[in-house]
């Protein structure tokens, strides 16, 4: 069975608040009839009783017989002030009828007596010639004229003016009442309007917004409890905007990087095609070959990049716990053919193992970039260490020192930026995005990288990372 669930926040509010204001509005109804009901039993049973009390009041004995006489214009009276008609039975201590109606009810058994006056009083109600009657009996004690014992008075009447003064009381109530619920109601929706209309105005302006319009939004909603939305939006304005910055800011970078090589092919395929020497093809095949492995390498740095750049603005991948030695020492294993190629002492200095939290693929690129960088501007015969250490904190490092050309205080900032290389070695094969990587992984794992002068007269790069 589906639930209904209004779409409207008006429909919600008349489902979690009017609907209940409704249903106590038809319980406080059915509560103020019975009380009125109550009441009006009450009020009418005193004047029931008051003609009870003046019929035993006309009880006489003549010739050791108990008789009554009823003032019929009494019982006209009552008639008229309570519109209601009024019957009557009185027995003498024997249980005869001397007047009234003979076939008029008598009381149930086991009807409690009356708590409310002081005299021999019941009430009860009855069915007479299709009427629902309201009686009261009373005993009245005759000690006269030879006659002693109990005279019994039943005065019965219909119940209409009883009903009428229910449904006047009720009526009452019920205006009253519903009256209160429709204006909380009406109150409520309101205030709904009033609430919701700063919100239409967000929304008119949200719609009528360019595609490309990143502006923060204006503060149209005034309580507190909604400002925070506005702020919330206006952060994730601020994130997108600067995401949308550094891909366009990435996408003009990296289209520049690649044209150039490109253009280097198109130009080395020119000299070979306008060739006709075998050596010529050669030369440039080999040319060729270098230019696409260079581009080849650049291309996955630049895709390298782009993922880092969604992960900075998403949960990225979930952290785990890796041993950090096994990565460094893998890599170090890695890049063993580079560095024979210009003869650098390349090794593995620290720890046997230290375990970190972390993305070990991500942390993987940064290793083989930093050993990359220091391979690649390293001079012939060299040293390049890499390292796993742990200080008094518990903090696990991860260390690349080399005794290249080093980086220069000032040109620290800049040598973290993507596509900036730096012109303090004669390696220029780059595009400048090794370091880059390295910053937005180490980013990607709350830390930085920080480039310090090392011990060799190189560069000496250092990352703080978690440990277990």
């Amino acid at each position: 069975m589906r639930t209904f669930k209004p779409k409207s926040l008006f429909g919600q509010l008349l489902l979690f608040l009017g609907l209940p204001l409704f249903i106590l509005w038809g319980f406080s109804a059915a509560s103020s009839y019975l009380s009125a009901m109550n009441a009006a039993t009450q009020a009418y049973d005193r004047t029931l009783l008051a003609s009870t009390r003046t019929v035993a009041e006309q009880l006489v004995v003549h010739d050791g017989k108990l008789a009554v006489d009823v003032p019929w214009v009494v019982l006209d009276s009552f008639e008229r002030n309570m519109d209601d008609r009024l019957y009557y039975k009185v027995t003498d201590t024997h249980g005869n009828v001397i007047s009234g109606y003979d076939d008029l009810p008598d009381m149930p058994k086991n009807t409690p007596g009356t708590e409310l006056y002081p005299a021999l009083a019941w009430f009860y109600d009855a069915e007479y010639r299709g009427q629902t009657l309201r009686v009261a009996r009373l005993l009245q004690p005759v000690n006269e004229g030879g006659v002693n014992g109990m005279a019994q008075i039943i005065v019965a009447e219909t119940i209409q003016s009883r009903r009428y003064l229910a449904v006047r009381l009720l009526m009452s109530a019920a205006l009253t009442q519903g009256g209160l619920v429709l204006l909380t109601l009406t109150l409520a929706w309101l205030l709904l309007r009033r609430v919701l209309k700063p919100m239409r105005q967000l929304s008119v302006q949200m719609a009528r917004r360019d595609s490309g319009d990143l502006t923060p939004l204006p503060d149209l909603l005034p309580w507190s409890e909604t400002r925070l939305l506005i702020v919330s939006f206006n952060r994730y304005i601020d994130r997108l905007r600067s995401l949308v910055a550094r891909q366009a800011r990435f996408s003009a970078d990296a289209s520049h990087q690649l044209r150039t090589p490109l253009t280097v092919l198109k130009t080395q395929a020119s000299v070979a095609l306008s060739s006709s020497d075998p050596m010529q093809w050669r030369e440039s095949l080999v040319a060729m070959q270098s230019t696409l492995d260079n581009t080849i390498h650049l291309t996955e740095q630049l895709l390298q990049l782009s993922r880092l750049s969604r992960l900075d603005q998403t949960d990225g991948q979930a952290m785990e716990a890796v041993d950090l030695v096994k990565i460094a020492q893998a890599c170090c294993f890695s890049s063993l053919a580079q560095a024979r190629s210009k003869n650098i002492d390349l090794g593995y200095e620290g720890l046997p193992t230290a375990w970190i939290t972390g993305e070990p693929v991500l942390l993987g690129e940064m290793c083989m970039n930093l050993l990359d960088n220091a391979l690649k501007y390293t001079p012939d015969n060299g040293i390049v260490t890499i390292r796993v250490t742990r200080d008094e904190s518990q903090i696990v490092w991860l260390e690349i020192e080399d005794n290249g050309p080093g980086i220069e205080n000032g040109q620290v900032r800049h040598a973290l930026m993507p596509f900036h290389r730096l012109d303090n070695s004669a390696e220029q094969s780059g595009a400048g995005i090794g370091l880059a990587l390295v910053n937005d992984i180490a980013r990607y794992h709350r830390t930085r990288p920080e480039l310090l002068r090392s011990a060799l007269g190189g560069l000496l790069v250092r990352v703080k990372l978690a440990a277990i």
